[in-house]
């Protein structure tokens, strides 16, 4: 059964919203930075085929000290392309940089200067990376679904697979037991909201990211 991808491919965005207040007469403050952390959605442009509407799994700083966020490799369709934030769709936040499949995960180099990073959003925090196994309870979130739970019901080789709801704009987004990241939101076996959802496993992904030396490796979240 060919795959279902959780990830979204569209030409209309959110509109942002800037909120300014007055400091003094004649001065105003500047916009806050838009936060980005677990289930943030995100686009990716350049060219006519190079927009993907997908979600982060968490943000943290990698060995040489960049900001990045994880993600699934299939929504980074090709290196160096800018990135935005849902909702704040006019300022570029980043850049993609790592594109990788089974496991299917990637990495966006955030620019520090543009968001405020968190561990928690969207009713899930990310605090370390370990394992699941089959039958633990487990939540996801992401930009089409929202938060949802469930559990682990089995395992593909790397890949967990999950009956936590995802829809199309879901992919890249964290499977988490309590504050634990154990898996990135990568494709439905059948049709999404009915078959469970395969997640790439979050430390498999990490170990092949560090030994890989790209940017990203030696991930932690903030």
């Amino acid at each position: 059964m060919k795959k279902a991808r959780l990830g979204c491919v569209s030409g209309l965005f959110a509109a942002a919203v800037l909120a300014v207040s007055a400091m003094a007469p004649g001065t105003a403050a500047a916009a806050p930075l838009p936060v980005v952390g677990p289930g943030s959605g995100f686009v990716t442009t350049g060219g006519l085929d190079d927009l993907t509407v997908c979600s982060i799994a968490a943000v943290g700083y990698d060995n040489a000290g960049r900001l990045v966020a994880l993600t699934a490799g299939h929504c980074i369709l090709r290196p160096g392309l800018p990135v935005t934030l849902v909702g704040s769709p006019t300022a570029p936040v980043g850049t993609t940089a790592v594109e990788h499949w089974g496991p299917d995960y990637g990495v966006i180099v955030l620019d520090p200067a543009a968001v405020t990073p968190v561990s928690s959003l969207g009713g899930v925090t990310v605090t370390d990376v370990g394992t699941g196994s089959v039958g633990q309870q487990v939540c996801k979130t992401g930009l089409g679904s929202g938060l949802t739970c469930g559990s682990i019901v089995d395992a593909r080789g790397s890949d967990l697979m999950s009956d936590a709801i995802t829809v199309w704009g879901d992919s890249g987004g964290p499977l988490v037991i309590g504050t634990t990241l154990v898996g990135i939101a990568s494709h439905a076996s059948g049709e999404p909201l009915i078959s469970p959802t395969a997640y790439a496993s979050a430390p498999e992904s990490l170990r092949l990211l560090s030994a890989s030396g790209a940017p990203g490796a030696g991930f932690r979240p903030v």
